[in-house]
């Protein structure tokens, strides 16, 4: 499942503030505080706009720090999940999966990237949304 990604404006402007004013905003470093979410629809990849999910059982799934790998500094910047995800199975209330993305909180928070599946996937009732260990990467170019 590769999806195509975007840093959200909020994770462009806090980065650039981290880096070039001495975090005069305190970005606060997520640590364990990742959130991975689905989304049915995207109004603004850039604003970090979404529709989530509403499946019955639906929640977006916590991953610590250490479930994500990242390269080297002398390849390219970008991380991957070391693990699988799963979120919990539909009760019902079917969703068309278009988008997953990654926040700062269990709801509402900032959304800091957002990445569209290659196809659209249709979750009915007692279907599980599952994310093999190493398919969702994250690039900044």
């Amino acid at each position: 499942m590769a999806t195509s990604n975007a840093a959200t404006t909020y994770t462009e402007h806090a980065l650039l503030q981290f880096l070039f004013k001495n975090n005069t905003e305190s970005f606060a470093s997520p640590g364990d505080n990742i959130y991975v979410g689905l989304a049915t629809a995207v109004s603004s990849a850039e604003g970090g706009s979404v529709t989530e999910a509403t499946f019955s059982n639906y929640a977006r799934v916590q991953r610590a720090a250490s479930t994500w790998t990242v390269p080297a500094v002398s390849t390219d910047a970008q991380v991957a999940t070391t693990t699988q995800i799963e979120f919990p199975a539909s009760g019902g209330t079917n969703n068309t999966i278009t988008h997953v993305f990654i926040a700062s909180a269990s709801s509402s928070g900032n959304i800091y990237f957002i990445g569209e599946l290659d196809a659209p996937k249709t979750i009915a009732t007692g279907d599980i949304f599952r994310i093999n260990a190493g398919n969702l990467s994250i690039q900044l170019n």
